[in-house]
């Protein structure tokens, strides 16, 4: 029997896909070598329980489990196999940020494909235009969600994997759950459901925005499939139930037995109170709104320095971004029978961005948070000029411009990303008076040897944010290596007075510690270093300095203990095995210190001190 012969639909569903999918591989091309920034830090690169060296059930199970993370153990496991093929080379984990971004625009566009002939057989008449193959449709608000200069931070910014992984996960469920109801077979329907579950739970295990799914899995029901029959809905009370017991389940999963308690003391390390939020995100959605609709690489910022709401009228703008929000609420209400698929845009974009843009004690502003809510939120002015503009090629003509447009800003904003310091002096420049991207900067500026710029952005830090702990340890560092060893030592005591006690102490005692020991005081070096382990005992920094001391004063029983703690707790601290074979050469242990200055140079080929 012959195959059956590729229809000229299925090739022009190909063509639209590669075309799609060769312009984001150009407009991310620029992003392979991007470094880790901001919160990839804690999440990946120091982030020991990512660190696959074996694949095995409980390698794995560690990485899922014990990251700071642990509720998105889907996308710590993702890390985990990065780090297992490629270690921390950094094109790898790009390549898979970019693959999850076009699979989802793959998924997306199968999404509003299916839902578009959905509305067209069963409320006909209604937004789409019925003269349009739902085909060119669904392509172009694809093509320009997918280019889309707002998505570079889930996509280019390696850890917001976390986030652009759960919307893959969260598209593809409730496309299986679509195809399921259209499907002839019982058993190909409930597989697709049984894969619409699984999908379903991968994307809760990326992120919790996905939370909202059985929702809108519900709503998609009722809208396209029970036209938005009411007699439906209270027959089905019971099921909407259950989606509120779902909801229950979640919220204890992720905020204990007392979450109200739980949102609330997320506020103790936070400067606004859980209203100034609440009031200030109706001014923030508005931004976001204004970010899709012109998102100039000049108006994008990783860290936004966003003035508070502390009333509806302080600032007015508070009400008025209010009034914004109910009129498009309102609005989708009152469309709902003529103009099915807006109404249901518009609720997605604002249902689903419910959870991190209300009561939790979230930071303000983040332009990933977009990404879920904005996938439908091009299809309206996409059907609205397929509808009133005529001329075909004057439509290929204006989508070609916008997403050349896009393209473009979209590869400008990913050259700021491709390099550490140029983007955290762009996010200086565009919050000049917030503490953090001063203090960012300072540590880039640090890490690169200008210790000197790196001293002023740490004191304009300080300006801005006299109580913050961790810029006083900065500052101690930058002034320590300018070898001001006095003004380091106030700092650090500074900071650990701000900390009191706190697990960071643990940092402020290493540095004074450093310095003592430079200045020749061991003895006050070593005391140093045993409170920080007093803090931490599985501080594996201070078991190596402090084992390294204890070998230079002859007190190698206890030096050989608190070196191999050190690779105990980190299996590639290569700088403590090569204090390992320093000290075994004093012991006169020739063969086992050439042993482990192996397992130095295995760790870091280019450690020049083990070579």
């Amino acid at each position: 029997m012959k195959d059956a012969p590729i229809s000229k639909k299925q090739i022009k569903t190909i063509l639209f896909l590669v075309i799609m999918i060769v312009t984001v591989c150009l407009v991310y091309s620029n992003t392979l070598n991007s470094p880790f920034i901001f919160d990839d830090g804690k999440n990946i690169f120091l982030n020991p329980h990512i660190r696959l060296t074996e694949l095995s059930a409980e390698s794995i199970r560690e990485a899922a489990s014990r990251s700071i993370l642990s509720t998105r153990s889907v996308a710590n496991i993702s890390f985990a196999l990065n780090y297992y093929f490629h270690g921390y080379d950094l094109p790898g984990y790009h390549v898979v940020n970019i693959l999850i971004h076009i699979l989802t625009c793959i998924l997306l566009y199968f999404f509003i494909k299916v839902t578009i002939e959905l509305v067209r057989e069963r409320a006909p008449g209604t937004f789409v235009p019925g003269s349009v193959n739902a085909e060119y449709i669904a392509f172009a608000a694809v093509f320009i969600w997918a280019v889309h200069p707002l998505h570079t931070q889930s996509v280019t910014y390696i850890v917001q994997r976390m986030n652009s992984m759960a919307a893959m996960f969260y598209i593809l469920s409730i496309l299986l759950y679509v195809k399921a109801r259209l499907a002839g077979g019982i058993k190909s329907r409930w597989a697709l459901y049984g894969g619409s579950i699984a999908a379903g739970l991968f994307a809760l295990g990326s992120k919790e925005i996905a939370a909202t799914l059985p929702v809108f899995i519900f709503l998609y029901e009722w809208y396209f499939f029970q036209d938005l029959d009411r007699a439906w809905l209270k027959r089905n009370l019971i099921i909407l139930s259950g989606i509120l017991a779902v909801f229950g389940v979640i919220a204890v999963a992720y905020l204990g037995v007392h979450p109200f308690e739980r949102i609330m003391s997320g506020y103790d390390r936070r400067d606004f109170t859980l209203v100034q939020r609440v009031l200030t995100e109706f001014r923030v959605v508005i931004l976001y709104i204004t970010l899709l609709v012109f998102p100039h690489p000049a108006r994008l910022n990783l860290d936004y320095d966003f003035p508070l709401s502390y009333s509806l009228i302080n600032p007015v703008s508070t009400l008025i971004s209010l009034m914004v929000i109910v009129g498009f609420l309102f609005s989708a209400v009152y469309l709902a029978r003529r103009e099915r698929l807006i109404s249901f845009c518009i609720l997605w974009f604002f249902g689903n961005l419910a959870i991190e843009s209300s009561v939790l004690a979230l930071e303000l502003v983040y332009e990933h948070r977009t990404y879920l809510p904005s996938m439908l939120a091009v299809l309206p002015p996409v059907i609205i000029i397929y509808r009133y503009l005529r001329g075909k090629w004057v439509r290929v003509g204006l989508l070609c411009i916008v997403v050349a447009v896009f393209s473009l800003w979209t590869y400008q904003r990913n050259a700021v990303w491709s390099n550490e310091l140029t983007f955290l002096q762009d996010c200086v420049a565009k919050s000049p008076n917030k503490a953090r991207p001063h203090n960012n900067l300072g540590l880039v500026l640090l890490k690169n040897g200008d210790v000197e710029e790196a001293i002023v952005q740490f004191f304009r830090s300080l300006e801005l944010e006299p109580d913050k702990y961790m810029i006083y340890y900065n500052m101690g560092n930058a002034l320590s290596q300018n070898k001001r060893f006095e003004e380091a030592i106030y700092y650090y005591k500074q900071a650990l007075e701000l900390a009191d006690g706190k697990d960071d102490s643990k940092l402020f005692y290493m540095g004074i510690g450093n310095i003592y020991e430079k200045q020749g005081n061991p003895s006050d070096a070593i005391e140093q270093f045993r409170q920080a382990l007093v803090i931490d005992p599985d501080f594996d920094r201070a078991h190596n300095y402090l084992g390294k001391i204890l070998a230079q004063q002859g007190m190698y029983d206890e030096a050989i203990y608190h070196l191999f703690e050190a690779v105990r707790l980190n299996p590639d601290y290569y700088q403590a095995y090569n204090n390992i074979a320093n000290t075994l050469i004093q012991l006169g242990k020739i063969d086992e210190a050439i042993k482990y200055y192996n397992e130095s140079i295995r760790t870091d080929p280019d450690y020049i001190d083990a070579h």
